[in-house]
């Protein structure tokens, strides 16, 4: 789950950094129509139609669908080889594939070009996470939750708090996860993580408070069930704990939670 989540944070990330993108250009497209320059309208023409093969390209990524988001991102890079967006998108790609030399390589070019720019901190910060590099990876978070500029500081948050749990410094993490929920207090994978923290410090109460709250923001998963039913056993909730593995056995029959549970089910019941 935890490297999922570094994934889907990115994704986010790249999509919100293209919407700024977007916005930017049309401005540029309104005093570009006023100075009736043929060779800078034609430039911004390009530079739009790269953003749209780019945009392209990470949504067909997202879905999985590696040889259209190449050709995709290939031609965004033709069009647009002086974009730092198209190369921390086609970065994200490569990283996709797990061609992690040339991923490293896209994304520094990128932040060569935009060194400040929060969104591709936060976003190498997650590959170098999901490589290993994890003391490395939260100095590019810092850097992007230290900028007074970002709107989504909560997802680089999020994401030190995901990774520094990923580097096995779970108070660290928690941490992190605190300060994402004091920015945005449903954040569905902070609350869930806050909960498994606040067990294994065997302060149920606590634990069960953050999954109240997960469960007002979230649907459940093998792994909030899991842990709701565990806390309900400790807090000795006999209705809570019968309905939580009702839940479990009945939504995730075949998860790793539920054989887990099924394995031991007279220690929990």
């Amino acid at each position: 789950m935890i490297k999922n989540t570094i994934k889907i944070c990115l994704v986010m990330t790249i999509l919100a950094g293209l919407t700024a993108c977007e916005t930017t250009s049309k401005s540029s497209i309104k005093s570009i129509g006023s100075s009736g320059s043929p060779s800078t309208k034609s430039e911004f023409d390009r530079q739009k139609a790269a953003q749209i093969r780019l945009s392209a390209g990470l949504q067909y990524l997202n879905k999985g669908s590696y040889q259209n988001a190449k050709r995709h991102l290939d031609k965004a890079l033709a069009l647009g080889a002086n974009s730092a967006n198209v190369h921390f998108g086609i970065a994200f790609y490569y990283e996709k594939v797990k061609e992690f030399d040339k991923a490293k390589k896209s994304y520094k070019k990128a932040l060569k070009m935009e060194p400040k720019n929060p969104d591709f901190l936060n976003g190498y910060g997650s590959y170098l996470c999901g490589i290993g590099k994890f003391k490395e990876a939260n100095k590019y978070f810092d850097k992007a939750i230290d900028s007074p500029i970002y709107p989504d500081v909560s997802s680089a948050l999020l994401n030190a708090g995901v990774c520094n749990k990923r580097g096995g410094n779970k108070n660290q993490a928690a941490v992190y996860f605190r300060k994402a929920l004091n920015r945005n207090n449903k954040l569905p994978v902070a609350l869930i993580e806050m909960a498994e923290f606040e067990f294994d410090k065997e302060r149920y109460q606590r634990s069960y408070s953050y999954i109240k709250r997960y469960e007002t923001v979230s649907a459940p998963s093998s792994q909030s069930l899991w842990l709701a039913l565990r806390v309900a056993h400790f807090r000795k909730n006999k209705d809570d704990l019968a309905s939580y593995a009702i839940k479990l056995e009945r939504l995730f029959p075949d998860s790793e939670e539920t054989a887990t549970f099924l394995d031991n089910k007279k220690k929990w019941m």
